[in-house]
């Protein structure tokens, strides 16, 4: 094992991810609507529609990009399908601006993706851009160490029908079905419609999924210089909960346990699970896209957005006292709660551009957005209380954000010199409160509200030494505010109404990228922190990691990614090598002794949580022949501390994963779009663990060991 993960980093560091003719070392600025491919001073890597359908079975995006340069995937159902999540640097999903067609994803509130609730969106997308460090602004929310960019594929010009299904390991299924019109009414208007089924058991005990999501993208040109496009996507999700994780004794003797549900007896004996111990959420996601050319080179584009969140999650608690829950009664029942959500996200983002100004590229926009969200609490049933009221709410609290940013960004060319400036501003008002005033119980909260206004300033300059060879300087500075959870978790705001501190980074990038044969990509980074909000390794009551400001911290480290086509269109080579230093500088904590007397601990300088020293990807694509393709995938992972204190009890260890990807495209019946696919995943059955949390020990998310996914593509 030892000699494959040093093979492994050392060819990694000359080979990369992604094929010859595929990954582009250009950024793609997505203006909502508009692909303008430009080669700015950022760190970027652009994974295509072929890249991404090629590994789509069902899986949820962060596994499809899980060999993507810095990547770090996780799935608290073992398999990739239902809750999952990517750490880019260690950096994780609630400090990644991620957005789809230009519009933000992030949940207002705890700014993290529920990827979960967009079923099979891997089959829409046309390519998935990911800048690290700081990157460029765009309309939004700022980002704080990481972008992906996802964009829709535009409906087809030709009339089409697409079916594409799969099945595989732990009674995984997926049946999706598009279709479209072609261009229709003069080639005004075209409109294509798709529909997909997920289910899986999980590799988890009874970590089931069932999903399925439907969406429309229609897309009418009025002229030459003005179109309209609608997209809009529903999702829906039910997935058994899987976010306990488990001890390191349990996993020794059953890797697939799982708490969630259980019901005990008085000696604590598990006796029986609850069968609707569930996470359930829909969401709705519509576009409303102008896209208007003004001559002499200017274009805008305009896009109108609304997403809409409901759902709640259910659980068996045993033992609680009613009184907790608002209930006048001093006794102590078994019971089942729901906690709701029920959001709205509504805004506007304008982009205004010209890049035929000479040497001058420039860029602009505006965006304005508020989010709504109603927190609520139900008691559905009481054990053995009769004449229960079963529809009892125990709390009800609402927030509402308000974010209003604006951007002006530039390109200018001298010689073999390109300067890149750009200044962002993003205006933040978040206020939360109880309903009615002054509510108690379990879930009583302290409200507030807090303004934020943050000015992000980036530069840069390409330097073109040949066509082919380009070497980049690149400085951005972001903040990012706080988000709900580290408000409520935090005794000191419970307490003291002390809130938690924005956060700001500096982050340097020093790059160097070739094109041609041999794609080249090499970079240095220092991302410097002051009051970063780093997991403590803890989780809340949601499977959400407790965060904590961290004073002065940084992220430091060289990425280095290649591609070689050994043999033209038969043989090619790729990896990527990541190397960091995450460190906390004077990284204190507060300790409390048997009596419950507080002590503040100084741990010097300390590991980020979460943050691997080293990420490597290394595989090999071979044609024999015209349509058949094997992929070989290694990944390796280093090992991870679960706090900010170097716990020798409270680390994952590092892992080594091979997949296999076959892909045959027989000429059967003279059907030229027929793909037969087969992944196996974990080839030499690792048993690792990609996230866990410590309590008083260690607690781990243990993930599938070998299991396969196979299925077909037709289209005609």
């Amino acid at each position: 094992m030892k000699s494959r993960i040093f093979l492994c980093a050392v060819f990694s560091g000359i080979l990369a991810f992604g094929q010859v003719d595929e990954i582009q070392d250009s950024t793609t600025i997505e203006l909502e609507g508009a692909e303008i491919i430009q080669r700015l001073p950022v760190t970027s890597e652009r994974l295509t529609q072929k890249q991404i359908q090629q590994r789509n079975l069902g899986q949820d995006i962060p596994t499809l990009l899980g060999n993507a340069i810095s990547v770090v995937t996780t799935s608290d159902a073992g398999a990739g399908i239902g809750y999952s999540s990517a750490r880019i640097r260690g950096i994780g999903q609630e400090h990644i601006n991620i957005t789809l067609n230009g519009v933000p994803v992030n949940d207002g509130e705890s700014q993290g993706v529920f990827w979960v609730n967009m079923p099979d969106l891997a089959s829409s997308t046309n390519s998935i851009t990911i800048q690290r460090g700081v990157g460029t602004s765009t309309s939004g929310t700022g980002a704080f160490g990481a972008i992906i960019n996802i964009d829709t594929s535009e409906p087809s010009r030709n009339s089409f029908l697409e079916s594409a299904n799969s099945w595989g390991s732990f009674g995984t299924q997926k049946y999706s079905l598009q279709g479209g019109t072609g261009e229709i009414l003069g080639g005004k208007l075209r409109i294509d419609l798709n529909a997909s089924l997920i289910k899986s058991d999980g590799y988890i005990d009874r970590a089931a999924s069932d999903l399925y999501s439907y969406g429309m993208n229609a897309k009418y040109n009025v002229n030459e210089n003005t179109s309209f496009r609608y997209w809009t996507f529903f999702g829906k999700e039910k997935t058994y909960q899987a976010w306990n994780g488990i001890d390191a004794e349990t996993m020794r003797m059953n890797r697939t346990f799982n708490s969630s549900g259980a019901i005990y007896d008085e000696d604590g004996n598990i006796i029986d699970y609850y069968n609707n111990e569930t996470d359930n959420y829909q969401q709705h996601h519509n576009h409303l896209v102008w896209e208007q050319r003004y001559g002499n080179g200017w274009k805008s584009n305009t896009t109108l957005y609304y997403t809409r969140g409901k759902g709640y999650y259910e659980n068996y608690r045993q033992g609680e006292t009613l009184a907790d829950f608002g209930i006048d009664s001093d006794l102590e029942k078994d019971l089942v709660r729901q906690k709701h959500l029920d959001n709205h996200f509504y805004g506007l983002n304008f982009n205004l551009e010209n890049q035929q100004l000479g040497n001058l590229k420039f860029f602009t926009g505006i965006s304005a957005s508020q989010y709504i969200n109603d927190h609520y609490g139900k008691i559905i049933w009481i054990k053995d209380l009769e004449n229960q009221n079963t529809n009892f709410e125990f709390y009800r609290n609402e927030s509402t954000k308000n974010d209003i940013s604006a951007y002006a960004k530039a390109l200018y060319k001298v010689n073999k010199f390109e300067f890149f400036g750009d200044l962002q501003y993003r205006f933040v008002d978040y206020t939360t409160k109880s309903v009615p005033d002054g509510e108690s119980g379990e879930e009583a909260f302290r409200p507030m509200n807090d303004t934020f206004n943050f000015i992000n300033p980036k530069a840069g300059f390409n330097y073109f030494a040949s066509q082919k060879d380009v070497l980049y300087f690149y400085y951005g500075m972001t903040h990012r505010e706080p988000k709900r959870a580290d408000y409520m978790d935090s005794n000191d705001f419970i307490e003291f109404g002390i809130h938690p501190k924005p956060e700001k980074l500096h982050d340097f990038e020093l790059g160097y990228k070739k094109s041609g044969r041999l794609n080249l990509t090499a970079n240095a980074f220092y991302m410097y922190y002051i009051d970063q909000l780093v997991a403590n390794g803890k989780l809340n009551d949601v499977g959400e990691y407790i965060r904590e400001n961290a004073g002065e911290s940084y992220r430091a480290g060289i990425e280095l990614s290649a591609n070689y086509g050994l043999i033209p269109q038969k043989l090619s080579v790729f990896g990527n090598l990541t190397w960091s230093s995450n460190k906390i500088l004077n990284h204190k904590e507060i300790e409390y002794d048997a009596d419950w007397t507080p002590t503040v601990v100084d741990y010097g300088t300390t590991t980020i949580s979460f943050s691997p020293d080293w990420i490597g990807s290394l595989g090999i694509e071979y044609a024999p022949v015209k349509p058949l393709s094997l992929s070989v995938i290694n990944k390796f992972v280093g090992e991870q501390f679960l706090t900010n204190t170097e716990l020798e009890d409270g680390k994952l260890d590092s892992y080594f994963l091979t997949d296999v990807i076959i892909r045959y495209a027989p000429n059967w019946f003279n059907l030229k779009n027929l793909e037969f696919s087969l992944l196996i995943n974990n080839v030499f059955d690792v048993e690792y663990e990609s996230n866990g949390a410590y309590y008083d020990q260690p607690y781990y998310y243990p993930q599938a060991g070998i299991n396969v996914l196979g299925g077909f593509r037709i289209r005609l």
